[in-house]
């Protein structure tokens, strides 16, 4: 690295803090014209919340907003034009476009119902309907919680459970987070349609794509702890006493760690971002990553929201097996998902806990209870080597309970297909994260006009921000990442070039 002759620091024209999807978007734009550029990751790896189970080739984060994962609400005629469109056709990344949600399972009564069954359900149109127009409303002062608003407008139970597994925890909340204000901004400027892409491979390509142009400028494992800033450029301090001289830099971390206030910033952000940063929030969310033997689901199926269930969504993604890692051959996965408060309680779960119950929330949903026919107890053999390796022998007995439900030896295919059909799982927790510290921002109650413009906005020619926070459309996806990052760097270019931003 070239070194300052006045302070021994290392010098680089641009610094980008934080190698996810924005940090390294906004590298790719700026290090032809700066080839000194300097990406420092806190952690060990690259992708931020994009990262692989390698066990279940999946990818376990990734689509922001509209579920996390090689998953996320798109329209073709919106895809076709965006940034990451233009990347996935450079990986020759093919998609396939579903509707959402695919299937509906209503979990008192135990009903799985498809998404396009030919049946009137009045309550789940009318709630459709209000969810689709929350954009007409007038913005309430003070804001309210969506569930505040619905039983205002005289929702019934029923409503509220499949507003709270459907809507909030795709927006990464629980119903009593989600703000009704910044509802109606993501209604007025979703510009993105309402079905899913689903590429076929995992969002890891994306990442690895992204990494080629700046390889030889990334850094891990260099948390910045502390950033001086002003109008001759900014001093990082990172670990170890290292410190780092630039010109300009970009911040892309997460909320959360603005919030925890992990980097220091002298002198301190201006009150308005501060405020922003204090109303936007994130919250937790929690995946169960599933490699079964065989597909127990109906054919074509995608995905299933669940009401008054442990598990609010599950999906299935198809990978092909790679030579890399002949142990996936024919394995097919699912994931569960779950945002939110509940992820909150889950987080306290141990990981046995959590996939037993998975289980056998899937065994409910696609058991065929008509017949028995005799099982592989080998599967929940597996689960209970689990849990006895990691000493959690109070869930080794929660095991043999479940078991012991069944009948004798009765883990069938029919009447249990996910416990017959079990390989392994993998829970992650994204609150456990130490540089994420969740899951994505969501239309916040309490936020307020601005803030994700305030949260943007750039101090001086010096310092700049970007990630799915600050896009001012309330939009937490892949591509509000990447189109954040690259807007970054349009503002550090205008910036050096002495002509005024528009953005």
């Amino acid at each position: 690295m070239p070194r300052s002759e006045s302070t021994g620091a290392s010098f680089h024209s641009i610094v980008v803090i934080g190698a996810g999807l924005s940090g390294l978007q906004a590298a790719n734009k700026l290090v032809e014209k700066y080839p000194d550029l300097l990406l420092v990751e806190a952690s060990s790896r690259l992708g931020g919340r994009v990262q692989q189970a390698i066990f279940a080739v999946h990818s376990i984060g990734g689509a922001w907003h509209t579920t996390v994962s090689a998953l996320w609400r798109t329209a073709s005629t919106y895809f076709t034009l965006s940034v990451l469109q233009g990347l996935l056709q450079e990986v020759n990344c093919n998609l396939r476009e579903f509707d959402w949600p695919d299937y509906w399972y209503f979990g008192n009564s135990r009903q799985l119902v498809s998404g396009d069954a030919k049946v009137s359900d009045e309550e789940l149109e009318r709630l459709h309907e209000l969810f689709a127009s929350v954009g007409q409303r007038v913005r309430p002062e003070p804001d309210i919680s969506a569930a505040e608003w619905l039983r205002q407008e005289g929702a019934s139970e029923r409503m509220m459970a499949v507003a709270d597994a459907c809507y909030a925890n795709d927006f990464g909340c629980s119903l009593h987070q989600l703000g009704l204000s910044e509802m109606i901004t993501e209604n007025q400027r979703w510009d993105s349609g309402d079905t899913y892409l689903i590429l076929d491979r995992p969002l890891q390509a994306l990442v690895q794509h992204l990494s080629k142009g700046v390889e030889n400028n990334i850094q891990l494992q260099w948390p910045v702890s502390r950033i001086e800033y002003g109008p001759e450029g900014a001093k990082l301090y990172g670990p170890s006493g290292s410190v780092v001289q630039c010109r300009r830099v970009i911040v892309t971390v997460p909320i959360m760690m603005l919030q925890q206030e992990r980097i220091i910033f002298s002198p301190p952000l201006p009150a308005e971002k501060t405020a922003a940063i204090s109303r936007i929030k994130m919250s937790n969310a929690v995946k169960v990553i599933f490699a079964f033997s065989w597909p127990f689901w109906p054919t074509g199926f995608f995905d299933v929201v669940c009401t008054d269930s442990f598990m609010p969504e599950f999906w299935v993604t198809e990978y092909p097996a790679t030579s890399s890692d002949p142990a996936t051959a024919g394995l097919c996965c699912m994931v569960g998902f779950v945002a939110g408060a509940r992820a909150e309680e889950i987080s306290h779960l141990s990981q046995t806990a959590v996939i037993t119950r998975s289980l056998a929330q899937l065994d409910h949903i696609f058991g065929k209870r008509s017949q028995n026919s005799p099982g592989n107890p080998r599967n929940m053999g597996l689960l209970v080597l689990m849990a006895s390796r990691r000493g959690d022998f109070g869930n080794v007995s929660l095991i043999f309970r479940f078991i012991a439900k069944q009948g004798p030896i009765q883990a069938s295919s029919r009447k249990h297909p996910a416990t017959a059909a079990f390989v392994r799982a993998h829970v992650e927790d994204w609150s456990r994260s130490p540089y994420i510290g969740g899951a994505y921002s969501y239309p916040s109650l309490g936020a307020r006009p601005g803030d994700r413009e305030s949260l943007a906005a750039s101090l001086g020619d010096t310092l700049f921000f970007a990630g799915e926070a600050t896009h001012p459309a309330v939009n937490p996806c892949m591509q509000a990442a990447l189109e954040t990052g690259e807007r970054a760097a349009a503002q550090v270019l205008r910036a050096s070039e002495h002509v005024p931003s528009k953005l």
